[in-house]
C-alpha cells in the first residue's frame, strides 16, 4: 500500500508543488532529495540532489522504472534505490 501512495504521489501531487521532494538517508550520513525539477540536458530526467554533513553535495538526474528509483549522478556513477526508502517531505 506505501508503494501504491508513493506512485501515486510521483504522479500527482509531485507535479504540481515545488515545495515538495522524496527524502531518504544516504550512507554518508546525509540524505538524497528527489525534486520533480527536469533535469538539463535529458527528456525527462528530474533532479536529485545527495548531501553529507561535511557540506558535499551531489547532483545527477533520476528517474522511476521498474519498482526502483534509478540516479545517474554528474560523475557519471549510477546509483538504484527502492521506492519504500524514500519519504515525502513538504517545505516549510
Amino acid at each position: 500500500m506505501r508503494k501504491l501512495a508513493l506512485l501515486a504521489f510521483f504522479y500527482c501531487a509531485f507535479s504540481y508543488a515545488a515545495d515538495r521532494w522524496l527524502e531518504m538517508p544516504n550512507n554518508a550520513g546525509g540524505k538524497i532529495m528527489l525534486f520533480n525539477t527536469k533535469c538539463s540536458g535529458t527528456d525527462d530526467g528530474k533532479m536529485v540532489i545527495a548531501t553529507t554533513p561535511q557540506g558535499t553535495n551531489v547532483t545527477g538526474c533520476w528517474w522511476y522504472f521498474a519498482e526502483m528509483v534509478h540516479v545517474v549522478w554528474k560523475s557519471g556513477d549510477t546509483s538504484s534505490f527502492d521506492v519504500n526508502g524514500f519519504k515525502i517531505r513538504e517545505g516549510k
